[in-house]
């Protein structure tokens, strides 16, 4: 009926509900629900475009697969979110209450559009129920979530901004409504059955619906039905709202986190590969429009949770990094800003570009001006970024914050020629002997004489012995006086497990890890292939590796460049040995320590387990510190910030210090690390914690072998 509608009336002899029904014209809802329909792609357009203006290539179009379950676990299953649990929680309760509610909302429309029959009986009450249920979740979950934000207000949520209330009132006044229309409806049931038992199952069917109908019971029934027009309504036009303003406001995220979720990087952690390096008529990135789309589509999927900060250890110690507001959302608001301008270039309409830069409110705020790398992000927060992975780690839409950092990087070095002193130093090292230390290259392999365990390996350019494994023993084990003994403690253990492993000598070159994380790509790929070389030549197929930051080159990266290997971690090959019995602890150390996990071995490579089963077969007692494990606190060491000098912040510690006072809480025996840089940096640590007497720094392969001396 086009002027009438159909009564509401009392409980019905098969449990239903009637879609519709008191409700005037409630038929012009099903053409009106076009409009904001409408606008909502057209905001995806927008959207889209702005994605497509990228210039980067960065395709992710693989593993279809295993997209369709990305896409399925981390959007349906909150698998990120539900990390932190109360506002994760809250939030996959809101999700899914949405969901469900809309869900509900297409099977009303079916009956207008497809004539779908009502749905009955035991099916209406269990749908019904479901619906009913996760509606009061969705509610609960935004009250607490207004909670975090305005009462007990986190650090993380220190940008909240008017769009965010705004945001949570008109989320919470839809599912409210929802809930007044359903009382108000069986409130009038109520009063119109003629006994309650006729009505009875809507106490399963609506039992949140069924409270609120006991607020209005003292309304007659006229006016119950009155309310129940007007609300239902109100609720229409508020939720037609709120589809219309998803790609226009903060709402955005569920549909770029969606689509961030299918394109995420399912490959091992690696910085990206420059192809045809020597072809290159530029290098990294200057300008916002050079990144690849997903770089984009990771701004608009950014919630400004505050996550990334929360564990970042530049942002944690006072530095000008923080990665949800100097990096990613400077990066979000540079882009809006711009967008309409490189659109309009795209377009062909260069008149019209240079007549919207030559307004007098452009000429001081014009974008297309702004230098990415100088006025936005800033070359204090590309520099202060330590790869850390903790950003990326915690991230619930799998932001890709390392890459960008580094395509600036390499923009500033290889491009710019714009670098820190102690960068240029640590590159011109590597260049001329091969190693950051700058040590002359011809004593790589003095270490094993000096260390008198030189009878103990193969040394392959002399001895030239068949060998299963290739001791990739790295620069720190060479070079630096206090990693010698880590490196000779690991080779006695290999001996003494009667693993046949050669080593490379003045053959080894640096990884290039360092060089590849400080933008110096060019010089990167020049020690791979040197390292490519020697391990072809010696026809090498697995691989040992004593540094993390090496391991995650060697394993993650060469591949990139033809390098195909089994790599291994020392602390995996050693808890492969003790499962095996090759290895066996003659006494146990019975020492109270605290273990560090370094970022490029946890974070970056999820090896968390294999550290503490040797730790643990050496009779250590490993008291787990909160920042443990994948919430670990980075040494500061990392992205090449090793070579590069830190100073303190007024009013906080270098990382290097607040990571070594982590460590130190529960007053150790020994603190136990499994890489070089981390080894310097927390004995630094400790020294500037005047606990040198109390505490004592190892390496994981010291222990072991002191537990069998």
């Amino acid at each position: 009926m086009i002027f009438g509608f159909e009564k509401l009336q009392g409980g019905y002899d098969v449990p239903m509900r009637v879609v519709g029904a008191n409700v005037p014209y409630e038929w012009l809802i099903y053409i009106l629900m076009f409009i904001p329909i409408g606008i909502f792609l057209y905001g995806f357009y927008k959207r889209a475009r702005v994605w497509y203006l990228a210039k980067g290539e960065l395709h992710r179009n693989d593993k279809a697969g295993a997209r369709i379950v990305s896409w399925l676990v981390f959007s349906f299953a909150q698998a990120r979110v539900i990390r932190k649990p109360l506002a994760g929680w809250m939030h996959a309760f809101l999700f899914w209450g949405f969901l469900v509610l809309a869900l509900a909302a297409g099977v009303d429309a079916s009956h207008f559009w497809l004539g779908w029959p009502h749905i009955e009986g035991s099916s209406y009450i269990g749908f019904s129920a479901v619906v009913d249920i996760l509606g009061l979740l969705a509610l609960i979950g935004i009250l607490v979530l207004a909670a975090i934000r305005y009462i007990q207000k986190p650090e993380r949520l220190n940008d909240t901004r008017a769009e965010d209330g705004w945001m949570i009132l008109l989320i919470f006044v839809i599912l409210l409504t929802g809930y007044f229309i359903e009382g108000l409806r069986i409130s009038a049931q109520i009063q119109m059955s003629a006994t309650l038992d006729q009505i009875a199952y809507e106490q399963l069917a609506s039992p949140i619906g069924w409270l609120f109908a006991s607020l209005f019971g003292g309304m007659t029934v006229d006016s119950a039905l009155m309310w129940h027009r007007i609300l239902w309504w109100f609720h229409m036009a508020i939720a037609f709202a709120f589809i219309a303003l998803v790609p226009f406001t903060k709402l955005w995220h569920i549909f770029a986190s969606m689509l961030n979720y299918a394109f995420r990087d399912l490959e091992p952690s690696a910085c990206r590969m420059v192809y045809n390096i020597e072809e290159a008529t530029s290098f990294g990135v200057e300008n916002i429009e050079e990144f690849g789309w997903k770089d984009l589509l990771d701004l608009d999927a950014c919630i400004r949770c505050g996550r990334c900060q929360e564990n970042c250890p530049a942002f944690n110690t006072g530095k000008h990094l923080n990665p949800k507001v100097t990096l990613i959302q400077a990066m979000k608001n540079h882009l809006d800003a711009k967008a309409p301008y490189l659109l309009e270039a795209k377009a062909g309409g260069a008149a019209e570009v240079e007549e919207m830069a030559m307004t007098e409110e452009a000429e001081a705020t014009n974008p297309m001006e702004a230098s990415l790398i100088y006025d936005i992000v800033t070359t204090d927060v590309i520099w202060d970024c330590t790869n850390c992975r903790a950003c990326m780690e915690h991230c619930p839409m799998f932001i890709e914050h390392i890459p960008k950092i580094i395509e600036m990087r390499r923009n500033l070095v290889m491009w710019q020629g714009d670098m820190l002193g102690e960068a240029q130093m640590a590159f011109t090292n590597m260049e001329r002997n091969y190693n950051p230390w700058g040590v002359g290259w011809a004593n790589r392999a003095g270490w094993l004489t000096e260390r008198g365990v030189r009878e103990m390996v193969n040394l392959l350019p002399e001895d030239g012995k068949e060998f299963e494994y290739l001791l990739y023993a790295g620069c720190a084990v060479s070079f630096d006086d206090r990693y010698k003994k880590v490196g000779e403690a690991l080779v006695r253990l290999l001996d003494k497990a009667g693993v046949s492993f050669g080593y490379l000598g003045t053959e080894e070159y640096c990884c290039g890890d360092s060089a590849r994380r400080l933008g110096n790509e060019y010089l990167y790929q020049t020690l791979v292939q040197q390292n490519l070389e020697s391990f072809n030549n010696y026809g090498v197929k697995k691989i040992i590796v004593v540094c993390p930051h090496g391991y995650t080159a060697l394993k993650n990266e060469y591949p990139q460049m033809g390098g195909n290997f089994e790599v291994y971690h020392y602390t995996e090959i050693l808890a492969k040995l003790i499962a095996e019995g090759k290895l066996k602890a003659n006494k146990s150390l019975a020492a109270k320590i605290t273990y560090h996990d370094s970022c490029f071995l946890g974070r970056h490579n999820n090896v968390y387990e294999q550290p503490r089963t040797v730790l643990k077969t050496a009779g250590c007692n490993v008291v787990e510190i909160e920042k443990g494990k994948n919430f670990g606190f980075c040494c500061g060491a990392g992205g090449g910030r090793m070579w590069l000098e830190e100073e303190a912040v007024e009013g906080y510690k270098r990382i290097n210090d607040t990571r070594t006072d982590q460590l130190l809480v529960p007053e150790p025996e020994m603190i136990v690390t499994n890489c070089p840089f981390c080894l310097t940096m927390i004995s630094d640590g400790v020294k500037a914690a005047e606990k040198e007497e109390q505490t004592k720094v190892f390496d994981v392969a010291e222990i072991l072998w002191k537990a069998m001396e």
